[in-house]
């Protein structure tokens, strides 16, 4: 049984109404290697004077050099993986099958996403980036559904909220969702952001993120989710 850490992050659940797309995504790592990983990552951001909180909003011009490099070290380190759910926000019928909460579809979707990549005989500890929930047993109940759906199969070892601050690998989660929510929002303002979008492509071996993937693509995986939010 292999442990292996899981950051998850989201982008435009609750945003700009006019990029209706909405990411939920998670980079995954082998738990013994997130040590070397979050010190290359800090070598990085101390050669390019990138220091702070790292994510898709920090993406700029003068960083550019930064963002290359850390999506560079995505693509080769080859315990690094990365899964997303895309979902239109205008197609998510909350009131049908979530008695009108979108918070309890939000978290069903997270749900999706995780499911069907947690792969059996392993071991998983999943971080998801802290936010206000109306109910505060939202992160519990998450884990108790997967480790019912999971019994016998994988383990969840913990399911717990954090913060992105002094977390670099959520901070390249982040990088990732956001590349993709922006391809998917058929958004490009940003010469910057387009080249990330384009590096993230490559490191899958994809033509572009803007679209779904095979289920069985491994280094980026994009489930194009096309049901309503009581799958």
């Amino acid at each position: 049984m292999t442990d292996f850490n899981i950051y998850c992050d989201e982008s435009r659940h609750t945003s700009d109404p006019t990029q209706p797309f909405m990411v939920i995504g998670a980079l995954r790592c082998p738990r013994e290697s997130k040590h070397d990983l979050v010190g290359r990552i800090h070598r990085l951001q101390a050669r390019h004077n990138a220091h702070g909180e790292l994510g898709w909003k920090r993406v700029s011009p003068n960083r550019t050099a930064f963002y290359e490099e850390l999506l560079h070290l995505f693509a080769i380190e080859p315990g690094l993986s990365f899964r997303c759910l895309v979902a239109n926000r205008d197609k998510l019928d909350h009131d049908r099958f979530n008695d009108g909460d979108a918070e309890l579809g939000f978290y069903k979707l997270y749900y999706q996403m995780l499911l069907h990549w947690l792969e059996p005989g392993q071991r998983y500890h999943i971080y998801l980036d802290w936010q206000q929930n109306r109910q505060q047993q939202r992160f519990h109940d998450l884990a108790a559904i997967l480790r019912t759906k999971l019994r016998n199969r994988a383990e969840i070892a913990c399911l717990e909220p954090v913060t992105s601050s002094n977390l670099p690998l959520l901070g390249l989660a982040d990088v990732l969702i956001g590349a993709v929510g922006y391809a998917w929002n058929g958004l490009g303002s940003s010469a910057i952001k387009l080249r990330m979008v384009d590096l993230v492509a490559e490191a899958g071996g994809l033509v572009s993120v803007g679209r779904g993937t095979p289920r069985t693509s491994q280094k980026v995986n994009i489930f194009a989710f096309d049901g309503a939010a009581h799958a």
